[in-house]
């Protein structure tokens, strides 16, 4: 009997997971390379990596700390998108911009404040909280969360 039933929000249907059938999937797609105990992993390099080249490309260098932000902000981005990868694309959007900027504020307090090692500054900024994070900022991490989400929601997270 081929039953249909809701479990843990996700449909299955003749008794196979949605859990499974994103691994045989990831296996179609990597040749079996990619394991779901690695997907994590792999979000957080590529968030890592992604979020130093925006630095670099922005301010011209870059801090190891950010590298560690930037997987941080990209698992939190995945985890947006998987929860609600029904919402609109602008809530998602918004959503990730606003967990990266206090992602960025609580390792500003960190690596600025406590630390004292200068990474940022934005003292001089409108609406700036502590120099640590200001409003353009912000909406700039809106703009960039717009094609992370397009793209991780195509990936199927």
């Amino acid at each position: 009997m081929n039953v249909s039933r809701m479990q843990f929000g996700k449909r299955e249907e003749g008794g196979v997971r949605a859990a499974e059938k994103r691994q045989v999937q990831a296996h179609a797609v990597f040749g079996g390379m990619l394991k779901p105990r690695h997907k994590r992993e792999i979000e957080f390099m590529v968030g890592g990596v992604g979020y130093g080249l925006v630095e670099l490309l922005w301010r011209g260098e870059t801090h190891w700390s950010m590298v560690l932000t930037g997987g941080v902000c990209m698992l939190a981005i995945c985890a947006v998108n998987r929860r609600f990868a029904a919402k609109h694309l602008l809530l998602r959007a918004s959503a990730c911009a606003a967990i990266i900027t206090l992602v960025e504020f609580g390792v500003g307090m960190l690596v600025n404040r406590l630390l004292g090692l200068g990474v940022w500054d934005y003292s001089g900024m409108f609406g700036n909280v502590l120099g640590q994070i200001c409003p353009l900022y912000s909406f700039f991490w809106f703009l960039l969360s717009l094609p992370v989400c397009a793209v991780v929601k195509r990936m199927k997270n």
